[in-house]
């Protein structure tokens, strides 16, 4: 195993020192219009097709990160020059670049559904380090601490991914704490708050202009949409090794990523201060072809393979390193071994994109997206998106349940898991600095409180027909209104209200949240369900 991981370190890294140094986006909902916009409206120059914007980071030296980020306003002092329109710090020579920036998440609101005084609160602290070295090598490093009070219902969004430790003398599990889905676990905070703490980066370098690496921990996502049935950034970052090609004159992007994920197991037995979690080795294939100018098609494959579980740690299968897809599915039968595959079609049309999904899992069609954004409709700015998804009963489960498509007990797709109908509507609206959005999703799931339905991604693969199980609908609805001072690193002020009702018989079937803040928004904060 150590010459394997030796051999792979050197043949990935030798590279390095004749490349070229590249930085992405964030994997946040503003790049990613943002980068949508630029070549369906702004560009002239540039084809939408060759640039592969569904694999998500997306690269900014392949989507001009000037346009992104340009600010054409006049600034005569360093504080507005900062606030407005730089990185907070500049550090730069004839070899290297480095900013800093601040992170803030200033939240405070209230629950006018429920009858009491508490006020929620959101309060993040952090900082991001972007560098670029000798024109060959460059890195991201952030860091974020986060205390939390929040409304009820994203509480017990929270409480439902707990981690599990051994009970009942080491024979049955219970579960404890709490996971923020997109962010970390969680230790308590005065009794009914969370304290969560996290870092991402990634170190990157390309080669040649038809070749990437990434290395590091962070979030990805696969899709044209809101939500993506094939790999997003619901769950919590992971570390990964990432391998990105492309030829036929850019018309043919494939990747090839190894991530190692975890499982919210404690080990019985350990060594260290605190016991560890049961891991599992991940692999994922993603192949995009520009059939034409307009039309993009994408193939998928996800795996999970066993790692460490309560028995002990296993030997690496050497069928994980293979990086031609959808090989291992078709000769690996293995009960330790669980695997999804998916297809993705972008078809644009003017300003507008229709998009779509397949997931295959079980040997049969596991689910399905289908959806439309529209840049500049009807005045310049305004932004919809209209999306349908759908996934069957046990889709991503395994037989065993340590093997589902998941870490940190959070889907690595749709943050619903299985067995479920939801429709999204989404109005975005920019006039120069202010923007309002309004977004509006309905959901409808297959649950029980006493049995595995197959819609839960913490429970193992149900034989149960639930075709007349009842199904918790869930209407969600947030409005936001506010003002944009730096696309760099997104510093916002905003008010919203967030009204969400339930049909499931629960304590927290009804939220009216209000709330104002003040962010820097370099990540996706998504409890829309």
């Amino acid at each position: 195993m150590r010459v394997i991981q030796g051999i792979l370190l050197i043949y990935f890294l030798v590279p390095v020192f004749l490349s070229r140094a590249q930085l992405s986006f964030p994997v946040e909902e503003f790049y990613h219009r943002s980068a949508d916009r630029f070549f369906l409206i702004d560009s002239t120059e540039h084809d939408f097709y060759k640039q592969h914007l569904t694999s998500k980071p997306i690269l900014q030296e392949r989507s001009y990160p000037d346009s992104v980020f340009f600010d054409n306003s006049k600034q005569y002092y360093w504080i507005t020059q900062k606030l407005f329109k730089e990185n907070f710090l500049i550090f730069k020579g004839d070899d290297f670049w480095c900013a800093v920036d601040p992170i803030i998440d200033i939240e405070g609101g209230k629950d006018l559904a429920r009858d009491s005084s508490m006020t929620n609160y959101w309060n993040t602290r952090g900082i991001r380090v972007q560098a670029k070295f000798f024109d060959k090598i460059g890195f991201v490093t952030t860091f974020y601490e986060n205390q939390a009070m929040v409304p009820g219902y994203q509480s017990d969004i929270f409480q439902s991914r707990g981690e599990y430790i051994l009970a009942g003398g080491g024979t049955t599990y219970k579960q404890v704490n709490a996971v923020v889905p997109g962010y970390a676990r969680t230790k308590s905070f005065k009794s009914t708050g969370y304290d969560f703490a996290f870092a991402e980066g990634y170190f990157t370098a390309a080669p040649s202009r038809f070749f990437k690496l990434d290395f590091g921990n962070g979030s990805q996502f696969i899709g044209n949409g809101y939500r993506s049935l094939l790999l997003s950034d619901n769950a919590i970052n992971f570390p990964f090794l990432k391998l990105e090609t492309n030829f036929w004159n850019d018309r043919v992007q494939f990747h090839v990523m190894y991530t190692q994920l975890t499982n919210l197991f404690r080990l019985e037995y350990f060594n260290t201060p605190e016991a560890t979690y049961e891991r599992k080795w991940g692999s994922f294939h993603f192949a995009e072809i520009a059939v034409t100018k307009n039309i993009l098609l994408g193939f998928f494959e996800g795996s999970v393979w066993r790692h460490t579980d309560s028995i002990g740690t296993h030997p690496m299968n050497g069928a994980l390193l293979n990086p031609v897809p959808f090989l291992n599915s078709l000769f690996i039968e293995d009960s330790n071994y669980n695997q999804v595959a998916g297809m993705n079609l972008c078809i644009q049309l003017a300003r507008n994109i229709i998009y779509s999904q397949l997931l295959i899992d079980h040997g049969k069609i596991a689910g399905y997206q289908i959806g439309f954004k529209s840049y500049n409709l009807f005045i310049p700015e305004l932004d919809f998106l209209a999306e349908y998804n759908h996934a069957e009963q046990n889709a991503y489960l395994a037989n065993e349940r340590r093997y589902n498509y998941s870490h940190y007990n959070s889907s690595l797709a749709h943050p619903l898991g299985s067995g479920f109908d939801e429709l999204v509507f989404k109005i975005n609206y920019q006039y120069k600095r202010w923007f309002f959005s309004q977004h509006i999703t309905y959901s409808a799931q297959l649950y029980s409180d006493s049995l595995n339905t197959g819609g839960n991604i913490l429970q193992a693969y149900s034989n149960i027909n639930a075709t007349d199980f009842d199904r918790n609908k869930i209407f969600y609805s947030q409005t936001e209104a506010g003002f944009q001072f730096n696309k760099r690193y997104n510093l916002q002020i905003a008010a919203g209200y967030i009204h969400r009702q339930s049909t499931r018989s629960l304590s927290n079937n009804l939220t009216d949240y209000v709330y104002l803040t003040v962010r820097t928004r370099l990540r996706n904060k998504r409890f829309d369900y």
